[in-house]
């Protein structure tokens, strides 16, 4: 489905990404780890069409998609969340959701009702239907980071990039995240490619991973492989670790 293909990236005399290859295939969950600045982010931002890539290219099911703009990104069937949600905040939940169901890859013509209408499955989807009428502003953590999935799912994606969607909450929030992103992908059918830095959530949930450090790729595998990588060991802990 998604296609990585040698990517580096400059910005100024920093090299970000040094020559990164790795696919997702469909209704896959593929990691992506490494320590901070390790380029994560960075990876998703090209592939969402954020920065475009001095070296590489990028293929979404068979397309290059290299550098196009990130609506014609997102109208192919790629979206994502952020590790900070990034809602509008002076809007309401229920506008929030509204505004990605019209901005989604097959809704060209709906009227105003009929986005309510699909942006409520979405809330209640996410348990949030009960704050439908509540400004972004007042929701906490946990919730935003429910109406950031929301706002992703209403775009119908393919592919959904989740970037640390577990940072800040507590593990009994973690969980109850975590299942509902499973949730999500059997509902939806949706293939996830998945920045996180909680191992324990991200070693369950991933199938395969692949490990970044000062923007290279430094290994790929199962979860089990990668936990017993004396690199990632020492990338994360440091050597005398």
């Amino acid at each position: 489905m998604l296609e990585v293909d040698n990517i580096s990236i400059n910005f100024g005399g920093l090299r970000a990404l040094d020559d990164v290859s790795f696919s997702v295939d469909e209704a896959e969950v593929v990691g992506l780890i490494g320590p901070n600045g390790a380029g994560k982010t960075t990876m998703m931002n090209i592939i969402c069409g954020i920065y475009k890539p001095t070296d590489g290219r990028i293929f979404f099911e068979g397309e290059d998609i290299t550098g196009m703009p990130p609506h014609k990104i997102c109208h192919r069937g790629i979206s994502r969340t952020y590790q900070i949600p990034q809602p509008f905040y002076a809007m309401t939940a229920l506008a929030n959701v509204v505004t990605s169901v019209l901005n989604g890859k097959k809704r060209p013509n709906m009227c105003l009702s009929d986005a309510g209408l699909e942006a409520s499955y979405y809330l209640e989807f996410v348990g949030l239907f009960s704050k439908r009428d509540e400004l972004a502003s007042n929701l906490n953590l946990y919730e935003l980071r429910m109406l950031e999935l929301a706002r992703a799912l209403a775009t119908t994606p393919k592919l959904l990039l989740l970037d640390e969607a577990m940072a800040g909450l507590n593990p009994v929030e973690s969980e109850k995240a975590l299942e509902m992103i499973w949730s999500a992908q059997e509902q939806f059918g949706i293939t996830l490619l998945w920045i996180e830095h909680v191992m324990k959530i991200i070693m369950k949930a991933a199938k395969r991973i692949v490990v970044l450090q000062y923007g290279k790729k430094i290994a790929e595998g199962p979860p089990e492989q990668i936990a017993n990588d004396p690199r990632i060991i020492e990338a994360y802990l440091g050597g005398a670790h």
